[in-house]
């Protein structure tokens, strides 16, 4: 815990940080970087260059700053980003290198020296949060070291089968290199890609992507959209010009707490848009081969139009074959079940309890408009699950 003096300048320091965050960020970046350029492997650098990843850490500076006195609230935050970070391999010696330059970024933005009271209160509050961090991730490996077929680090895996949902996603299905077991993971998870030879790229790339199929095959399979432009889709892209069967691909632990709980007591509905219906895929798959299924399934998918519609055969299939709610809302097109964009009105035809447990991923503006949706019909926040991939974490 923070001592009364140290939670006292860290409060009265936010108003500071608010002015200065995102420079002091950037600046903290410029540091980092000049003074561990190996981390560069580790740093998603497309965020670096367009600027969101310094908008997200200035906005995690605030809200531990604000929280600091009450660290309990801070716990379903540090859970997800140790999820993240476990994908990354991120270590605890790394939490060294990021605490120092943080510091001597905030001196130097600040005009202070590292003497003075806000930087050392600084300096012993990014300690606590890093120990949080660090026992939690540690957990987090030995729980995937331990488990059948589990692992630490990255691990080999070869592409067995390779196949076009749309024209701009594809579907990878991988299986081990060493032929040794597969470990299982929970529906909505996910798992990073590291690439370590791209091409005019002298460092590592990693990308998370959900795994798409159900827990339990002998294989996982992630279905990467093609993402053009320049940096943007760099990992996506050369996986769907370069990726071949027999092709060798490096892949974490599955990773992530966006997951269905073991007890399902409410109704569900589960809502995508675009490649974010990857996580929504394997938890129906999941949900329709479980036994003890009692719950109404209601699962809703947002395109532009059938053919970019992804795993439409296969949703198709899979209401032949069980009884759930399947609607399609097509910007573009009047094929599906609603014309235009999700809104109160497509909510009302499909979806009949409010009192469900709501599932969600898309593009990030998708779910703020959703989250808006949900929350405008009276369902409660605690009931509205979602997975962001990228800097931020929260639908703000």
């Amino acid at each position: 815990m923070l001592q009364p003096h140290v939670l006292s300048v860290l409060q009265q320091s936010v108003p500071i940080l608010s002015e200065q965050g995102e420079s002091i960020v950037q600046r903290f970046y410029g540091i980092l970087f000049e003074r561990y350029p190996e981390l560069k492997n580790v740093f998603n650098l497309s965020n670096q260059r367009n600027g969101n990843q310094a908008k997200a850490l200035a906005e995690t500076i605030f809200a531990y700053a604000s929280l600091a006195e009450h660290p309990e609230q801070l716990g379903a935050t540090i859970q997800r980003i140790a999820h993240k970070h476990v994908s990354l391999a991120i270590q605890p010696a790394q939490y060294a290198m990021v605490g120092e330059a943080l510091l001597m970024a905030l001196s130097e933005k600040l005009n202070l020296p590292m003497e003075h009271d806000i930087i050392q209160a600084w300096g012993e509050a990014y300690g606590v949060l890093a120990e949080l961090f660090i026992a939690q991730e540690r957990v987090l490996y030995q729980a995937n070291a331990d488990k059948t077929g589990g692992w630490q680090g990255f691990r080999p895996f070869v592409i067995s089968r390779i196949v076009d949902e749309t024209p701009q996603i594809k579907s990878l299905y991988m299986q081990p290199a060493d032929g040794k077991p597969l470990a299982t993971f929970q529906a909505g998870q996910y798992v990073s890609v590291k690439l370590t030879d791209l091409p005019d790229h002298p460092y590592d790339e990693m990308r998370q992507y959900s795994l798409s199929d159900q827990p339990g095959l002998p294989h996982y399979r992630i279905s990467v959209k093609a993402e053009p432009g320049n940096p943007q889709g760099v990992v996506s892209n050369h996986l769907h010009a370069q990726a071949a069967e027999g092709t060798e691909i490096l892949l974490s632990a599955p990773c992530g707490d966006v997951v269905l709980p073991e007890q399902i007591e409410r109704d569900l509905v589960l809502i995508s848009a675009g490649v974010g219906i990857t996580p929504m895929m394997s938890m129906l798959k999941t949900l329709l081969h479980r036994d003890d299924q009692q719950q109404a399934i209601c699962f809703i998918h947002c395109a532009q139009d059938h053919q970019q519609h992804c795993f439409s055969a296969e949703l198709n299939q899979l209401q032949a074959e069980h009884s759930f709610k399947y609607y399609q809302v097509y910007s573009d097109s009047t094929e599906g079940d609603y014309h235009g964009r999700i809104d109160q009105t497509a909510l009302d035809r499909f979806v009949s309890e409010n009192a469900a447990d709501f599932y969600c991923c898309g593009p990030f503006p998708f779910m703020v408009a959703l989250k808006h949706l949900l929350v405008a019909r009276g369902v409660s926040e605690e009931r509205i699950h979602y997975e962001v991939f990228g800097p931020t974490l929260s639908l703000t």
